[in-house]
């Protein structure tokens, strides 16, 4: 099969700098993560929730969190649309970290309910507003780049882990240092780097996008309302699938290997580390393989891979294949999500905040279920099958996912004829 090379897209500086900013607010999403998630122990000693009647306090608290984060997905991506992802991306990166300090304040639980429901729709907001931008940088640069700004999450997290496993060791009783600390630096650099946000006159116009990746030309400029809407619904209802599978792994992955396989907890451990390691890898490299081969195929291949790790790990025999199987199934989640998200925005690029709202919201309900379903799977069938819902899932995304991103037009530069994706593109042209 004959090669061809995909013009190299002239970028200018303030798209470069643009691009800088998404990827900080991907990080600061990984940063405050970290920051709540390894405070949790100060938080709760702070506030006295002990015992079962702690555990359930503590619950409540997160469970208006993520209340919060898909109100904040919903509300805040035709916010985008209507005042361009600058407007929004300011307030949105300067309050999302310090939002936490006052869980460290407040005695009242209904406070801290309705602080936690603020915390969540910050971060739902920030999450929206960067994948917007993320799309319209995209779009500008004229090839995948979307993999890569996820990958910053798990970076930045795995980097703020230590930071925040620090101030956790020497600060026991209170999480106000790291809130302060963390919250004032990474708010400073938001309102920085907010402002690198693009506004709506420098978005491209979706005249300007090719023909959908194995669509006529009709179907890849702009779809009809209620087609777009029903694909949306579909890209959202994948995205609660992979975060269903995702949510599976992390909350039960390490009890997975330490009962089925008799091992130690150090090594069982290594299951998430594993899985997050290979989560990075993948979005890291999700681009260039998305530029090289489609991105239905990757979509494809992502699923198929995920199936395989999901089935190592039900009939995985001894701990060296379970992890394996972890690292399978990060490798074939890392890109699912942000593809979908590129194709969403890339279809309807005029309501692209509402668009990656609406997918979002859905998608994150996908969190809160997902315990919901291992734990009623695991109570049934055994801590053995875990695997076998993250299994089904998988393969439904392998099948289904294809179909909905071909909806969406492929990528070329402004100005340029319509470039044809085919496998042996050559990568280094891209770069």
């Amino acid at each position: 099969m004959s090669k061809i090379r995909i013009p190299k897209k002239q970028v200018s500086r303030r798209m470069r700098w643009s691009r800088w900013a998404t990827f900080f607010a991907f990080a600061q999403m990984g940063a405050v993560m970290l920051m709540w998630s390894t405070s949790t122990s100060s938080l709760r000693a702070e506030q006295g929730w002990e015992g079962a009647a702690g555990d359930a306090t503590f619950g409540s608290l997160a469970l208006a969190i993520g209340i919060g984060n898909a109100i904040g997905c919903a509300v805040s991506g035709p916010l985008v649309d209507r005042f361009g992802a600058r407007r929004v991306a300011i307030p949105s990166l300067v309050l999302y970290p310090l939002l936490y300090l006052p869980l460290s304040l407040l005695g009242s639980m209904v406070g801290l309910l309705a602080t936690g429901i603020l915390i969540g729709a910050a971060r739902g907001s920030v999450d929206v507003v960067a994948n917007v931008n993320g799309v319209q940088v995209e779009r500008h640069y004229g090839r995948p780049i979307m993999s890569m700004f996820h990958a910053a999450y798990p970076a930045s997290g795995f980097v703020f882990g230590f930071v925040g496993s620090a101030f956790a060791q020497h600060f026991t009783e209170s999480p106000l240092v790291p809130y302060l600390v963390i919250g004032v630096t990474m708010s400073v650099l938001g309102l920085l780097f907010g402002r690198l946000y693009l506004s709506p006159e420098e978005h491209l116009a979706p005249v300007e996008l090719a023909a959908a990746d194995g669509a006529d030309a009709r179907g890849g400029l702009r779809a009809p309302a209620a087609a777009a809407l029903a694909v949306m619904i579909g890209f959202g209802v994948l995205a609660f699938v992979s975060y269903l599978a995702e949510s599976a792994t992390f909350d039960w992955g390490q009890e997975f290997v330490r009962r089925t396989l008799e091992t130690t907890p150090g090594v069982a451990a290594l299951a998430v580390t594993v899985f997050s390691g290979a989560q990075f890898a993948g979005r890291v490299l999700g681009d260039a393989l998305s530029a090289r081969f489609g991105q239905r195929a990757v979509m494809a291949a992502s699923g198929v891979i995920g199936a395989i790790g999901a089935t190592l790990m039900l009939t995985a025999a001894v701990p060296a294949q379970a992890l394996i199987g972890f690292g399978f199934v990060g490798l074939g989640v890392s890109c699912i999500v942000p593809l979908m998200l590129s194709a969403a925005g890339r279809l309807d690029p005029e309501n692209s905040g509402r668009n990656i709202g609406l997918v979002n919201s859905i998608g994150v309900a996908g969190m809160f279920v997902g315990p919901a379903g291992i734990t009623l799977l695991v109570s049934e069938l055994g801590i053995a099958w875990m695997p076998l819902l993250p299994l089904v899932l998988l393969i439904a995304i392998a099948i289904a996912g294809p179909i909905l991103i071909a909806a969406a037009p492929s990528f070329r530069s402004a100005g340029e004829e319509p470039a044809r994706e085919e496998p042996a593109a050559e990568v280094g042209a891209l770069r």
